[in-house]
This record gives structure tokens, sequence and C-alpha cells, in this order.
């Protein structure tokens, strides 16, 4: 069976709305002429921040705008995770924890050994790297996990001044996968290796190619354990 365009399924959810093309520009901010192309398949699907408003002014389930824009189902619901997550929406504890679905979550995933404490602030070795972690136990070894839409990536190594991560890794670009409107970065550093999302305009404006060495920063408090 073949997969629903996007421009399809925006069509008839507008359709079933009631709304003309200039209804939906007038709801979402997004231009008339734009919209339109859209629908007629002459226009890529738009980022993730369009779709999101799209969803929510056609009241139809994101994850289907998702998919049909080329957005593969792990990469999508690990993203609607994270957003839940970070909007507050999550209802029941069971879906504020980490999803255990998520290969990409899993593959960020490593043991580690505490190597000195102040507080919660724990130091960490990861492979080569030491990196710092929130954590309240007690215990020489934990797990901990790095979301990968929080890995920020640079070109060169960011100043401190002006970026918020306290962890910066030197590593190397080992593989670009372009999924619709999200692009995994498998990034290997120093006896270890750590995927990352990036929108796609990202990955362009950055002009990254496979071999690269690159920096990956992650937020101390980002870090799950």
């Amino acid at each position: 069976m073949r997969k629903a365009r996007f421009g399809d399924l925006l069509h008839a959810a507008r359709r079933k709305k009631g709304y003309s093309l200039r209804d939906l520009a007038g709801r979402t901010g997004m231009n008339y002429s734009r919209l339109s192309r859209i629908e007629h398949g002459t226009r890529p699907a738009p980022g993730l921040a369009e779709i999101r408003t799209l969803a929510d002014s056609l009241d139809v389930d994101m994850s289907d705008l998702l998919v049909s824009s080329g957005t593969s189902r792990e990469v999508m619901e690990h993203l609607l995770w994270s957003e839940r997550l970070a909007s507050g929406g999550s209802k029941g504890p069971s879906k504020a924890r980490l999803p255990e679905w998520s290969h990409l979550l899993e593959k960020n995933t490593y043991r580690v050994r505490v190597t000195r404490r102040d507080g919660a602030l724990c130091t960490v070795r990861l492979g080569g790297e030491t990196i710092e972690v929130l954590h309240f136990g007690r215990e020489k070894e934990i797990s901990i996990s790095v979301p990968p839409e929080g890995v920020l990536v640079f070109r060169g190594r960011p100043d401190p001044d002006s970026c918020t991560a306290e962890n910066v890794l030197s590593v190397r670009l080992k593989k670009l996968r372009r999924i619709g409107q999200v692009t995994d970065l498998v990034l290997v550093g120093d006896g270890f290796e750590l995927n990352a999302l990036q929108t796609e305009g990202s990955v362009r404006r950055l002009g990254l190619v496979e071999g690269d060495s690159i920096f990956a920063a992650i937020q101390t408090a980002a870090i799950r354990t």
C-alpha cells in the first residue's frame, strides 16, 4: 500500500476543517502560495516547528504528518516523546520515563564509573573523556543516557562564554543519515559512539560531511541517570 503523501494529508485535513488555503495561512502564519505548492507536491514538507503548527491548527495527529514527510517511525517517536516531556504534557509516571523502545536512546546509553562527587554533581569517564552528570545516588558505577536531540554540534570548539553546555567532546562524523526532516549524526569519540539528531537545515548550514572532525556539546542537566 502506498504511503500517503504529506500534501495529500494536508489537503484532506484542511478540507475536513472547511478551511481555504488563505484561512490556513492566516492560522499558521505560513505563506499561502507555499502551502498550495506543498499540497500539490511541488514543494517539500516544512520543518518540524511548522508541522507542529499545522497539526495543531488542523486537529490532526502530528505523527501522521511526520511519517508522511519521510521521517522514520523510530526518529518520530523519539522526537514526540522529547516534546511531550519538555512541554510537561506527559500523563502518568510511565510516560515521563525514557522510552525503552527507542533504539537511538539505547545507543546513547552507557555504563560509566564515577570518579568524583560534589553533592549531586558527578564526574564520570565516558571512554577517554571526562564529563559531568547529575546523580543523587552513591553508586560507584551508574548508567547514563544522552538524548540525541540534546546534543549540540559545532564546527569549532564552542566559546565557553556563549555555549551553555558544560560537556564538550571532540568527535568525528562517522555517518550522516538523512531521514525526512531530521538527520541522525553518528559521532565517534575517544572510546565511545554518540548519536545526535539535527534538523536538515542545521546540517546544511554547518556544511557537514562524513569524516569531518567536529565538536559535540551536551548540557550536564540534559544527561539522564
